[in-house]
């Protein structure tokens, strides 16, 4: 570790003496215009170099990180280079500049400049050359925007290196949390031997100005950015943000630190994501690993004769030798990367970025122009944090100290049509996902700002092919608790009241937003269904199935269950969507409720789930058939509570919609599966299993009218090759509808269903421009 340290030292030395360095020509060039050469040629060596398979010539890694770290230790604990340096004096170059309060600046020139070395990076809204050719932002190329460190947060809650309480990469807690650290039982994971760094946790300067643990009561007459009138951002007006030009062409010349910081994230981002990576499949590989060992040494101990335990005791041995190599390796990720100055260092990094972006968000013709290894290093920066073994700071404070805008950031952007890369709109709703599975991150979400006016309505409207699944892994952890039963298995220990009520709210407000959302669901939901069981049969069929398979099995039946389960919320919510309005959405939920039953609990397939799934070793605990029969349950006893009300008991008879799917006997085989399966230890709790003997009585319903009508329904199909006016499409309903402009028929409810997910006549094609009632036209 000493070795180490005193290495990094001599980079930094090095470092500095280029900056000082000014080469004897004419004209004179200012300090650090060397170093800034030096950066610019190491940028343009390594284009390219994120990439898989990596261009030749690249820089190695070590290079990278490298000078990542004197960049940072710059950046983050100040230069040290008192007066030899006459440039940096305008700088305050005794703190950090990442950890300066007060007003903070950025010189549009970075993004704008038409530099080869810079030209090809790839932009939030596309290639710089694409962008150039249909936005001009010429305007802003000489401009530096302004802004007040933390102007976007709300004042009761906004923490910054000016106010009282401190960020956690200058809070007096930091030290005292490392302290703590002495003990690694407590926080270290399980098997892990290493320590955090021993380096100092910050020079002098720093943390006289910095820690709160300096403050007395002199703090009044500092100038806080507390004391400023609430801004706002996007749903808030943006005070103390401005524009402003740059004074001095020297002023251009010089090297900026923030030109240093721009540097910073793409070392990031090329050099320090990947060993990052790299570090988190240690770590996760350690603790299989160690789980695996005590497997062994648990079965060594009870089967310990002959052959068997020479195998085992070789199965130890390699076990164990993994167990030795992904400690040493997490140990050196840990020294090497994770020191507590870097970690002080990559927090206040996240912080200035955040900001950055949502000041730049407000400037349209700007913020297309960020790179994307801005958004990328925040990002992942942001859940290396948040994932440190050991702990940075406890994940109780690591976003109320200091990255609330990330929440904001995040909530605010996932759906931006401004970001043209999918991949990084889905990488800001991967940490949305990852997030509010935690109660104590669940907490940011309730109380911030931004995302409970945006939040509902943009997670709704994402829910589209490409990101259907982390939508919906989100809208269930904020539903969870209001269905009939929940799974044991990975569930999380979050929901939120609140952003039930707000989704609530948002279906009921934006009925085109719900309608278009309840469609794309009903689709998945019968897209995953039918893969499920198909993936299944291919299982039956086969005498040797590939861990894949069976991998590819248990995914697609934990979504539909999730998706069931999100379905249920809304019959639960909204019941008057499937009641009262279009008919077409009782229906589809209606031929769900029987797809279902039919494919799990139909006694022609009695070997169809249980037995297949046994035979091929899946967990009783991650697929089992209660998971997705208990949101059928919870849909059903939803709506039967609903029609109890006055305004939808005229109205879609639900037993009379049962009855029209002309499959009485997987119907009433369903139900009775549902009404006699054990739900002991299944249910969330007595309010539900007291509206349970309703299942019960509508069963009973079902059963007597379907035996009253059975006469009346043989009658009807032997007549219905004679009777020319059915719908050709269900032949059940009267073909009542007539599509324009080609004339054709079918009833009402099948070319409306048609119609949600295609614009063209299913008979021949053509653009329907229009549907209306047969009996309408003619009266």
């Amino acid at each position: 570790m000493k070795s180490n340290f005193s290495i990094e030292e001599k980079h930094r030395d090095l470092c500095r003496l280029v900056i000082q360095f000014i080469p004897p020509t004419t004209p004179p060039q200012l300090p650090g215009a060397v170093f800034r050469t030096f950066l610019q040629n190491l940028l343009l060596k390594n284009r390219g170099a994120e990439r898989n398979v990596p261009p030749p010539g690249v820089s190695s890694n070590t290079v990278l990180v490298s000078i990542y770290t004197v960049v940072l230790h710059f950046l983050s604990e100040g230069f040290a280079l008192g007066d030899i340096c006459g440039w940096l004096k305008s700088y305050k170059a005794d703190v950090g500049f990442l950890h300066r309060g007060g007003q903070q600046s950025f010189p549009i020139q970075l993004f704008l400049k038409n530099d080869p070395h810079r030209t090809d990076i790839s932009r939030l809204g596309g290639s710089y050359t694409h962008l150039s050719k249909l936005h001009s932002a010429i305007d802003h190329e000489r401009e530096v925007v302004q802004w007040d460190e933390g102007c976007l947060d709300n004042e009761e809650i906004r923490v910054t290196h000016s106010t009282r309480q401190k960020p956690c990469c200058c809070s007096s807690y930091d030290a005292e949390f490392s302290r703590n650290l002495k003990v690694p039982a407590k926080y270290l994971a399980k098997g892990s031997r290493a320590h955090c760094s021993s380096i100092p946790e910050r020079p002098a300067h720093v943390a006289a100005e910095c820690s709160d643990g300096s403050l007395n009561d002199e703090i009044t007459d500092k100038p806080s950015s507390s004391d400023q009138s609430e801004p706002e951002y996007g749903y808030r007006q943006v005070h103390h943000l401005k524009s402003v030009p740059k004074d001095t062409d020297m002023f251009m010349d010089t090297l900026q630190e923030e030109e240093l910081l721009d540097a910073l994230l793409w070392l990031y981002q090329v050099g320090l994501a990947p060993n990052f990576k790299q570090s988190s499949y240690y770590m996760t590989h350690q603790v299989q690993s160690i789980s695996m060992l005590e497997e062994v040494d648990k079965q060594i101990k009870e089967r310990a004769c002959g052959e068997k335990l020479k195998h085992l005791k070789e199965t130890r041995n390699e076990y164990r030798e993994e167990v030795i190599d992904c400690v040493r390796h997490c140990a050196w990720y840990r020294i090497s990367l994770l020191s507590r100055w870097k970690q002080r260092g990559m927090y206040a990094m996240c912080m200035w970025v955040v900001q950055l972006l949502l000041v730049l968000s407000n400037m349209d013709s700007v913020f297309i122009y960020t790179p994307e290894y801005y958004l990328e290093a925040l990002v992942d920066c942001f859940h290396v944090l948040r994932k440190s073994d050991p702990p940075f700071v406890p994940s109780t404070i690591l976003i109320k100290r200091g990255l609330v805008s990330f929440v904001t950031f995040v909530v605010t952007h996932f759906n931006d049509p401004r970001i043209s890369s999918a991949d990084l709109r889905d990488l800001l709703l991967q940490s949305i996902s990852v997030l509010v599975q935690y109660k104590e991150y669940l907490a940011i979400f309730e109380s911030n700002e931004a995302a409970n006016q945006r939040l509902p309505k943009a997670l709704l409207s994402a829910f589209d092919n490409r990101s259907w699944i982390p939508v919906t892994n989100i809208l269930l952890r904020l539903c969870k608790g209001s269905g009939f039963s929940f799974s044991k298995n990975g569930e999380s220990s979050s929901s939120s009241i609140l952003f039930q009520r707000l989704l609530k709210e948002a279906c009921i407000n934006d009925e085109a937003l719900f309608s278009s959302f309840l469609n794309r669901l009903f689709n998945t939901l019968s897209w995953a269904m039918t893969e499920f069981s198909v993936s299944v049969r291919e299982m039956q069929e086969k005498y040797q199935v590939m861990e894949f398979q069976q991998r590819k099995c248990g995914v697609i039946f934990d979504l539909s269950c999730n998706l069931a389960r999100i379905l249920e919320f809304c019959t639960h919510e909204i019941p008057q969507a499937f009641l009262s309005g279009p008919e077409t959405n009782l229906r589809r939920l209606t031929e769900l409720i029987v797809f279902i039953l039919n494919h799990t609990t139909s006694s022609a397939d009695a070997e169809f789930f249980d037995l297949s799934l046994r035979r091929h070793n899946q967990s009783s605990e991650k697929v089992n058939r209660g998971m997705i029969l208990a949101p059928l349950v919870g849909i059903m006893l939803n709506l039967l509570d609903a029609t109890k009300l006055v305004e939808y008991q005229e109205n879609n008879d639900l037993v009379d919609v049962f009855l029209s799917m002309n499959c009485a006997e997987t119907v009433l085989y369903g139900f009775q599966y549902l009404v006699d399966y054990n739900w002991d230890g299944s249910c969330r709790g007595e309010a539900y299993m007291g509206k349970y003997k309703e299942l019960e009585n509508f069963l009973t319903f079902l059963a007597c009218r379907t035996m009253s009508e059975h006469d009346e329904v043989e009658s009807i199909v032997d007549t219905t090759d004679l009777d020319d006016n059915l719908c050709c499409i269900c032949y059940a309903c009267e073909a009542d509808a007539q599509i324009a402009p080609c004339l054709h028929r079918s009833c009402y409810g099948c070319v409306s269903r048609h119609l949600l997910n295609c614009q063209r006549c299913f008979f021949c094609n053509a653009t329907v421009t229009n549907v209306s009632r047969i009996n309408e036209k003619t009266g």
